[in-house]
């Protein structure tokens, strides 16, 4: 039975992983639950775009642009106020609505980060985009509003990987490193507040939920890694 952040909250990180807990399981059962979306949404968008820079470069381009960056608001704007907000069952077909369709979310991903069926989105995602897709056809030429939507789409795919690999994955790139402390930090019993941003911390910074900045190494010594204490963390602390 899926956590409701409306008598919930956002729980606590149960830690450590419990003992049967195949890391690498869970790292491969999230993957395969988003390779569907993955191959769906870059082939809508490989379409779309190779189209538009063919024949129309410079609307291709600025709606790309204008897409992406889109894109960077957006996911701030559903991490925060979509997946971190209660949304209390009530009266009335609309809020009944939210509650039963939103309420659920999230909460189980941030209680249980190493589960894979919590990581990555999967194919209820589809009918939205569709939707998206099929009205941008309706306003504009194929070359404007169909390559914002194929912007969108392909910047979500590429924050759920990069989601997906924060939570699996130890690269040594530098953006890597950053992100990677930035959405542990989130996950830490001091961060469900913060660091909404999954791609960058740019709207954290705008809107006044920006982490504190990590301690740099000399003098003191460096930060610890979030993830790395809430490896650690004893099964009594992990269970307050």
């Amino acid at each position: 039975m899926p956590l409701l952040k409306s008598i919930s909250g956002i729980p606590d990180p149960l830690f450590p992983v419990p003992e049967g807990i195949v890391l690498a399981d869970e790292a491969r059962t999230a993957r395969r639950r988003f390779y569907p979306v993955t191959i769906l949404f870059t082939a809508y968008s490989t379409t779309v775009l190779v189209s538009a820079f063919v024949f129309h470069p410079g609307y291709a381009l600025a709606y790309l642009a204008l897409g992406v960056m889109a894109w960077t608001l957006l996911e701030y704007l559903v991490h925060r106020f979509i997946l971190h907000g209660p949304f209390p069952d009530g009266p009335g077909f609309f809020k009944h609505r939210a509650h039963t369709f939103f309420d659920t979310m999230h909460a189980d991903h941030h209680q249980r980060p190493w589960d894979g069926m919590y990581i990555n989105g999967y194919l209820d995602s589809v009918p939205f985009a569709a939707l998206f897709v099929a009205v941008s056809f309706l306003l504009t030429p194929y070359y404007k509003a169909p390559v914002l939507v194929a912007g969108l789409l392909q910047s979500y795919v590429l924050e759920e990987w990069i989601h997906y690999s924060v939570h699996f994955c130890r690269f040594r790139s530098r953006y890597f490193q950053y992100i990677r402390f930035h959405h542990w930090y989130h996950h830490s019993p001091r961060g469900a507040a913060q660091g909404f941003g999954l791609t960058s911390g740019l709207w954290d910074r705008i809107s006044g939920t920006r982490i504190p900045p990590r301690r740099p190494a000399g003098g003191r010594q460096r930060e610890s890694d979030p993830q790395d204490e809430l490896w650690r963390r004893p099964l009594a602390d992990s269970r307050r």
